[in-house]
């Protein structure tokens, strides 16, 4: 692996996955399945490896900490987020199996579960679309005192997410929450 690589010989004291955004969110079936494949190893494979390498040296160690970004659109599916958030749900339960695992070894394992937040790729996401923000955006630097903050707090936290109740979606039949992500996602990216 060549993020392994380039690490060398050094020890990883926190290793945090964040990468994955969906460039183009339109329906499942107008983008290639080279795309979406794409997505799943940047997003699944890519992530399910890195924390295996890095984690094992930490659980050896008896001490560090994973942090998986993932998002919103993992809590539920929706239209234009196929893939995008199948895949973010997927790292959302790596985590917290990982918590759950590692939490006894010394290791602090967090799912950190980003809304939109203002980075580039969300603006290119927005350009591609010709939309403005419908909503006010997260700021990187608090989301990023936010994780580290909340470390030992795991197996999930929600940035901006003063009391932290779980899923926004509650008890929301699951038919429900499907529709109301498919709404939420026109128009807005991912």
């Amino acid at each position: 692996m060549e993020l392994e690589r380039a690490v060398g010989e050094l020890e990883v004291g926190l290793f945090v996955y964040n990468a994955g955004a969906d460039m183009r969110s339109v329906d499942f079936l107008d983008k290639p399945v080279e795309e979406h494949l794409a997505m799943v190893r940047r997003n699944c494979s890519s992530v399910l490896d890195s924390t295996y390498r890095f984690g094992r040296a930490m659980v050896e160690r008896g001490h560090g900490g994973v942090v998986l970004v993932t998002s919103g659109a993992g809590w539920v599916g929706g239209a234009h987020l196929v893939t995008y958030g199948a895949s973010k749900a997927f790292d959302l339960i790596l985590a917290e199996g990982l918590w759950a695992e590692w939490r006894g070894h010394g290791v602090d394992v967090l799912s950190l579960v980003l809304s939109a937040t203002n980075t580039p790729s969300y603006h290119r996401n927005l350009e591609a679309k010709g939309a403005d923000p419908q909503r006010a955006l997260a700021d990187p630097d608090e989301v990023v005192a936010e994780a580290l903050e909340h470390l030992a707090d795991g197996p999930t936290w929600i940035a901006g997410g003063a009391a932290n109740p779980g899923s926004p979606f509650g008890a929301m039949p699951r038919r429900d929450a499907v529709l109301l992500m498919s709404g939420a996602s026109v128009g807005n990216a991912g």
